[in-house]
Order: C-alpha cells, then sequence, then structure tokens
C-alpha cells in the first residue's frame, strides 16, 4: 500500500467520483469547451449576472456528483451520506430537492448524468445499482443491479451512442449500460460487466482505485482515472484493451473527477490537496500519452469532487469529503472557464 493510501483511507461508504472553485470574474483561463462527440458544451443563454454559488440544503450532505442537463436550466446533485438528489435552476442561487434519500433503495449516490432523452442515470456507490430517473416526471426508469456487495459504483459516463459506462472503485470492472437497455422498458435489470480489469495493466489494490471517466468523441476509448495510483488508462470499448497512458514524467496527478474537450483532458483530484488540485493535460491522437500543461490548486476549492459544463463555464461541487466540520453550506461554484 502506498504512503498516499495510508493518508488518505477510502472506505465503501462515501464514494469520491469525479474542478476549480472561484468567482467567475476573477477565475484563470481554463481550456474552451469545443465540439467532441457529446461531450462538449453546449453554449446556453442565461439571464445576466448569474449566482456564483449554489447552495445545499443540510449540513451532513457532502454531495458528490453533478449533472448538467442540456436545453434547460437545470443541474442536479446528490448526496452520498443518504442518496438524496438535488435539483438547481442556473438562474437561481439555492437548490432544492428533487428525490428524498432512501427512495427506492437509493440510501448513498456517487457520480451521475443526464442524457439526451432526459434520463437522469445516477451510480449508487455501494449499493452496487444505477438508478434511472426521468426529469421530467421523476418516476423510476430503471434499477440496474450487480448483484454484489463487494462493489463501489462511482462515476458516470456516456458515449455518442448512447451507452453508458460505470466505474467501480473496489471491484475490477468497468460496468456497461446499452442504449437499448436504458430505453426498454424492464424496470429492473442486471448491471453487465463491460470490461474484465482483473487481468489488465490497471491493478486493484487496497482503497479506491477506478474513479473518473470519460468515453472519447468518437465512443472507441473509455479513458479512466486509478484514484490511488495516481494514473489513467486507455479501455478499447471493442477490443477490452487495456493501455497505461503515459504522462510524460508529470508527478501526483490523480483522477477523482474527469472532463474531456476534444485531446485536452482535465482531472480533478483533493488527494493530497485538501485545497483542490486541477490538472490540465493534453493527449495525443491516439489518447495513449497525456503532456501536462498546467496545475490550479486553491481558489476556493474546499475537496471538491466533480463539475459539469454550462455554457463556457463550469460548475463545480465542493464535497468536502471526510471534513467533520465541512464549510457551510455545501455548495456547487460557478467558475467562468476562459
Amino acid at each position: 500500500m502506498s504512503s498516499a493510501r495510508v493518508r488518505h483511507p477510502r472506505v465503501a461508504a462515501v464514494a469520491v467520483a469525479s474542478l476549480f472553485v472561484m468567482g467567475a470574474a476573477t477565475a484563470p483561463a481554463l481550456a474552451t469547451p469545443s465540439a467532441a462527440g457529446g461531450h462538449s458544451a453546449v453554449p446556453v443563454h442565461h439571464h445576466a449576472p448569474l449566482p456564483t454559488s449554489y447552495s445545499i440544503p443540510g449540513s451532513k450532505t457532502y454531495p458528490e456528483g453533478i449533472a448538467r442537463q442540456q436545453g434547460t436550466p437545470y443541474f442536479y446533485v446528490g448526496s452520498t451520506s443518504d442518496g438524496t438528489i438535488y435539483r438547481g435552476d442556473v438562474d437561481q442561487p439555492a437548490t432544492k430537492v428533487f428525490l428524498p434519500g432512501g427512495q427506492d433503495g437509493r440510501t448513498s449516490v456517487a457520480g451521475m448524468k443526464t442524457d439526451r432523452a432526459g434520463r437522469l442515470i445516477v451510480a449508487g456507490g455501494a449499493t452496487g445499482k444505477v438508478f434511472v430517473y426521468d426529469t421530467r416526471t421523476r418516476v423510476l426508469l430503471h434499477v440496474f443491479d450487480t448483484g454484489r456487495t463487494d462493489v463501489f459504483l462511482n462515476d458516470v459516463a456516456l458515449a455518442p451512442d448512447g451507452d453508458a459506462y460505470i466505474s467501480d472503485s473496489v471491484h475490477p470492472a468497468l460496468w456497461h449500460i446499452s442504449a437499448a437497455e436504458l430505453k426498454n422498458k424492464r424496470v429492473q435489470q442486471p448491471l453487465n460487466v463491460g470490461v474484465d480489469l482483473s487481468r489488465s495493466p490497471m491493478v486493484y489494490d487496497d482503497g479506491f482505485n477506478g474513479n473518473g471517466l470519460v468515453v472519447t468523441g468518437d465512443g472507441r476509448y473509455v479513458l479512466l482515472a486509478d484514484y490511488n495510483d495516481y494514473a489513467f488508462y486507455r479501455v478499447d470499448t471493442i477490443t477490452h484493451k487495456v493501455v497505461p497512458i503515459d504522462l510524460d514524467g508529470a508527478k501526483g496527478i490523480s483522477g477523482d473527477g474527469l472532463l474531456l474537450q476534444g485531446h485536452t483532458l482535465t482531472a480533478v483530484t483533493e488527494l493530497d490537496h485538501p485545497e483542490g488540485q486541477i490538472a490540465t493535460l493534453e493527449l495525443s491522437h491516439d489518447y495513449t500519452r497525456a503532456k501536462l500543461v498546467r496545475t490550479v490548486h486553491g481558489h476556493g476549492m474546499h475537496s471538491p469532487s466533480t463539475a459539469a459544463f454550462d455554457g463556457h463555464d463550469l460548475l463545480i461541487v465542493n464535497f468536502q469529503f471526510q471534513i467533520a466540520d465541512p464549510h457551510l453550506p455545501f455548495n456547487v461554484v460557478r467558475v467562468h472557464a476562459r
């Protein structure tokens, strides 16, 4: 076990999923989102000025995942402590309960995404389940169940074809939900392994392993972060071959959450950096090599976990993992990205 794991033990009670916190007027420039297979930001016309912070109710909420729903003013965040899902309006400074905690067996949630059909796809952490809701009606559409207790479903990434991939932090598997499974009418369905990582170069040790993930614009690869080992891997969705991404000597880069803009990968972590670290990396054409462009620390981060695009801005969750006396209220912060 590495010294990093000793300093930062991760237990399967709380998720670590998937950039940086600062007022919009003074934020340093980040890469501008560009069109890339559904992973880019879509310009959204808002009322001005927009709030720079969105409060989340509760003193023990510990919000982790976030999903920005395109074509609407809404975003969603979830509580790792009780599974409550909150909905925010980008024009309003406070979020509200969208789905109560504990409902449908959803006792904890981690990463989440919304798809083009208006579905909210939520990784359920140690429940071993993925919950899917209709954001218009709040109706439960699906529960995809691993049937296992030795898992921690951490983050969600969507492919251009509508498939969903889910990282697992304690079991060596990349889980997969097909677009066809999301469209059918069955509520209870098995969650199937997309890629078995047990014999791959990505070695699962004690603590949290598979974490942030993204799908490339052509849908061919999943880029997956190994949180504990400060490593990144390219997973081929067709051949299932797993290749380490060469970081060109960069040290201390971990991926609690990932964002992909063309060949620009942004990784956020609080590992060894309670004030947060955002690393911007430029990837090679085949996604097997990465060159560190810059890192950003501080700027109001309180153990941030993940981010979502909102036009050219970023919406960032201050998770504050394992902090007994967190900064309250818990919040999502808007960052101007260019």
